[in-house]
């Protein structure tokens, strides 16, 4: 009985052995790792670029010409100018306008008046204009449009640069950045390069025309493929000729003249009709509308130019391909200065 007790302890004390070096080599006995602490949430928030600065041509100084037509068009008193230009992506697209006395929109409407050969009018050498820009035809605000402008001597500089607001900043923004340079004669504008950058979300694509006046050829196209092609009179880009038809605005009529958005050249035709009275912020203005007749799958614009601000464009309305309104940038501020 003695040996049998003996031998059921030697077995129970081999059994506790064994599960005791089981436990040693699987490590089932040590405490798991503590988890480690929580890392503090990290929030980020896009910045702007920090507006870099436009250097105007420096050319020689020379007087406008005035007229009677610029006296009709007379625009009211003079106000600072802020610089709210953003950089465009492959140079500043827009030239700053400086702290000096401008000229507000809020005169009263003057006599229009049109001729059939208008004189080539006094300008304002700088300005800007600010419109509220929307889409559709539902006309939903989804951001605005700043145009600029400087006359020196027989130069010129142009810029546009519109932005997203709202949602449509936060979830798919949109930059339409476009210059346009040259020289200004007797005949109007004559545009010598001209530079678009378009970003729709992540994607930007940028174009150039480079007009060559002496050669008549300009290069154009999507950087860095262009083509170079025959270079015809009177050619403006799609900012150039609103200012154009500005400084001497057509009689009522169909007008053509050769015109690019920097991919290719192509012979457009407008119609000039008869005056149109509008509704803006800046009151009820009284304008000229000039409309792109549209061709086949091909994207066209208006634009109304009012007489009483020196025929400057106060409404751009876009349209698709199937000729349906796309968006339009309607006049919100004027500003202009002569010195």
């Amino acid at each position: 009985m003695s040996a049998h007790r003996t031998a059921r302890r030697m077995l129970a004390a081999a059994a506790i052995s064994v599960i005791a070096h089981a436990a040693l080599l699987t490590g089932s006995w040590l405490m798991p790792p503590e988890a480690p602490p929580e890392l503090p949430t990290l929030t980020a928030r896009l910045q702007p670029l920090p507006v870099q600065p436009a250097v105007p041509p420096v050319a020689p100084q020379r007087k406008p010409v005035a007229s009677a037509a610029s006296s009709a068009a007379a625009l009211p008193d003079k106000a600072p100018v802020p610089n709210n230009n953003n950089p465009a992506a492959a140079e500043p697209a827009a030239p700053p306008v400086s702290a000096e006395p401008v000229v507000t929109a809020s005169a009263a409407p003057t006599t229009f008046r049109l001729s059939e050969a208008p004189p080539m009018p006094s300008f304002p050498r700088k300005g800007q204009i600010t419109y509220q820009l929307t889409m559709g035809p539902d006309q939903t605000p989804v951001g605005r449009t700043v145009q600029t402008w400087e006359f020196e001597d027989t130069r010129y500089r142009l810029g546009s640069q519109s932005e997203s607001t709202g949602l449509i900043e936060m979830f798919r923004p949109h930059r339409y950045n476009y210059l346009s340079q040259g020289t200004l004669s007797d005949q109007g504008l004559r545009p010598e390069r001209f530079l678009a950058s378009i970003k729709r979300g992540s994607r930007t694509e940028e174009s150039i025309a480079v007009f060559d006046w002496t050669e008549q050829k300009v290069r154009l196209g999507r950087l860095p493929q262009q083509t170079t092609v025959e270079l015809p009179a009177d050619s403006q880009d799609v900012v150039s000729f609103m200012y154009h038809l500005a400084l001497a605005p057509p009689a009522p009529g169909r007008i053509r003249f050769p015109f690019t958005r920097g991919l290719r050249l192509d012979i457009v035709s407008f119609d000039v009709l008869p005056p149109e009275t509008i509704d803006t912020p800046l009151g009820r203005l009284r304008t000229i509308p000039v409309i792109q007749v549209r061709e086949h799958d091909n994207e066209s614009l208006a634009v109304w130019l009012a007489t009483d601000y020196r025929n400057l464009p106060v409404r751009i309305r876009f349209y698709n391909r199937h000729g349906e309104v796309s968006g339009e940038q309607l006049v919100g501020e004027i500003r202009v200065s002569d010195r």
